[in-house]
């Protein structure tokens, strides 16, 4: 058991010190029950395995214990900071100490607390891997987890019995399309409102091609109310960099259910409303004008995130990686980044802001 570090506690109240609220928060879930704190993209350890454990014996486990640890003595030292949007920019889960309001987490940081006497305010789903499309970034094929779904259906159990009651915020679906999958589809349809008494607020992140209106109406209306974030993770501003990116999908249905989504956000009945692309070599020369996409539809934010290597050979991932400076057009990119396009405030760049900050001689 790791054991409560000795601080001085005024050092670490300094104003100026970073502090990262995940640790303390969050829960992601992904496939086979595998436990993270934050994106594995950011932080790769695992915490544990709710197929083994319960969520409260995984929420304190002595790996979580050893994150929290370093983020109170503020070396993020289990942290990859070149792909964390938020280090980059001191936002959303990262911010100055004395920026801390929440009383809770007040508390803990006056305390140096590892060991939470509460469970997770934020839980994303990531363990359904079903899509209907097959992103190159992201697979080789379309598919359903059939096999898995014994397995899907017990942690989508686990997350209500244990879970739910102290819930805020529940993210879905971090690695397939809540659309795409049948099971994911069908806890969305059956979900009590009554059985989450704290929950606040539903995200979906879906590639958007099954997101109509009348699949908007099978979601029971209490559930409904509670989806106040969408992400579309969209890739490209044209139908032709749209059909390599989004293998499958059709750039006039997106266009069409991004119309809906729209009118969601302009009613107020979307709080928020994200169009995402992941920035490789064949689509960086359309983030211009993926901001005058987003701006078209009321997005409130136009997000752009590193290629990562998820399934590509070593030298597939290089040829795309155009945010890497040995790119032959990674020259051209950190120029683009200077077009005052990306000072909008729509416009997030994520862990593109340190290359953004990158000056080259011609």
């Amino acid at each position: 058991m790791v054991t409560k570090p000795d601080f001085s506690g005024v050092e670490f109240v300094r104003k100026d010190k970073l502090f990262c609220t995940a640790p303390f928060e969050n829960m992601e879930i992904h496939s086979g029950g595998f436990v993270h704190i934050c994106c594995t993209l950011r932080l790769p350890m695992a915490i544990g395995n709710i197929t083994h454990k319960s969520i409260r014996q995984v929420w304190n486990s002595e790996e979580a214990q050893k994150i929290r640890e370093s983020i109170f003595e503020g070396s993020f030292k289990y942290c990859i900071r070149e792909s964390c949007p938020y280090l980059q920019t001191n936002s959303v889960h990262v911010k100055r100490a004395g920026d801390v309001t929440d009383p809770r987490l007040l508390a803990l940081i006056k305390s140096n607390m590892l060991i939470l006497p509460y469970g997770p305010r934020q839980i994303n789903c990531c363990f359904d891997r079903s899509c209907n499309l097959s992103c190159p970034s992201c697979r080789t094929e379309v598919f359903v987890d059939n096999d898995k779904k014994p397995e899907l259906l017990e942690i989508q159990h686990k997350i209500q019995q244990e879970g739910a009651r102290e819930l805020e915020e529940l993210f879905i679906e971090g690695s397939g399309d809540p659309f795409g999958s049948p099971f994911t589809l069908e806890w969305l349809r059956s979900m009590k409102k009554a059985n989450m008494p704290k929950l606040k607020l539903i995200r979906l992140h879906t590639n958007g091609q099954l997101l109509t209106p009348e699949m908007w109406k099978t979601i029971p209306s209490d559930i409904r109310e509670l989806i106040k974030d969408v992400e579309i993770s969209i890739d490209a501003a044209t139908p032709e960099t749209y059909h390599i990116n989004r293998r499958g999908g059709r750039f006039e249905t997106l266009l069409q259910n991004l119309l809906f989504l729209g009118e969601l956000r302009k009613s107020r009945t979307l709080k928020s409303l994200a169009f995402s692309m992941v920035v490789q070599e064949n689509n960086f020369r359309e983030m211009p004008a993926f901001v005058s996409l987003g701006k078209q539809f009321d997005a409130t934010c136009v997000y752009f995130s590193s290629i990562h290597n998820r399934i590509f050979s070593e030298a597939e991932f290089l040829r795309r990686a155009v945010h890497l400076p040995a790119h032959p057009g990674h020259p051209e990119f950190v120029r683009l980044l200077k077009d005052k396009v990306f000072t909008d405030p729509v416009v997030f760049l994520g862990n593109l802001t340190a290359v953004s900050g990158e000056t080259h001689s011609d």
